[in-house]
């Protein structure tokens, strides 16, 4: 086997290596698994939103690990793409091939910018984190809901969690309500039934 398809097939395994080890830290089934014991500790009446609330937390998480695994892969991959540019020019095995060797820098260089501006385009960070603050949100209205007793109560985790899903939406399209950041996020039941979803903040 000639020395670059090592260097390639090396190079492959490496990156590809990369972005499973990524992904599987970032698997959102290793997160939230109490919230299937808190399920069975809801009265009776508040079972059925609180099935829809840890549904909820669960597509957010899930959202946000894969959005997360995106994001990390591209910036993971684009600093291992730029630095192999750099070595693959002063590798000594591939001086018999200059014309290859440069092809090869030039296409890591290429592709490293590439995974940067479509990590940037893509705006994947943004949409980890509002969806990682959303469930982060919605975990703690999960445990929140232990505490309801009374129909207004249900009521008041309904109109939060229009609030949490409008201010995920709104920080995906950077439009973050009076200028603040995530902390807008985390789950305050404190509205009165029939309020606008703003109020619960």
């Amino acid at each position: 086997m000639q020395p670059f398809v090592r260097v390639i097939i090396v190079s492959a395994a490496i990156l590809v290596a990369l972005v499973l080890i990524t992904l599987q830290l970032l698997s959102p089934e290793i997160r939230g698994v109490a919230l299937n014991d808190v399920l069975l500790q809801y009265p009776r009446e508040n079972k059925p939103l609180g099935k829809i609330v840890i549904e909820i937390y669960n597509e957010y998480r899930t959202n946000a690990a894969r959005w997360s695994g995106v994001y990390f892969t591209c910036i993971f991959g684009s600093a291992f793409l730029s630095a192999s540019a750099g070595l693959i020019l002063k590798l000594e095995l591939l001086k018999p091939w200059p014309q290859f060797r440069n092809d090869l820098a030039a296409t890591a260089a290429m592709l490293a910018a590439l995974l940067i501006t479509l990590a940037t385009v893509g705006d994947f960070q943004r949409k980890w984190q509002a969806n990682r603050m959303a469930a982060a949100a919605m975990e703690s209205l999960a445990y929140e809901l232990l505490n309801v007793k009374t129909p207004d109560g249900l009521e008041k985790v309904v109109v939060e969690i229009q609030r949490i899903n409008e201010t995920r939406h709104r920080m995906i399209v950077g439009d973050q309500p009076g200028g603040r950041g995530p902390e807008n996020l985390p789950a305050v039941t404190g509205a009165e039934p029939g309020d606008p979803p703003d109020a619960a903040r």
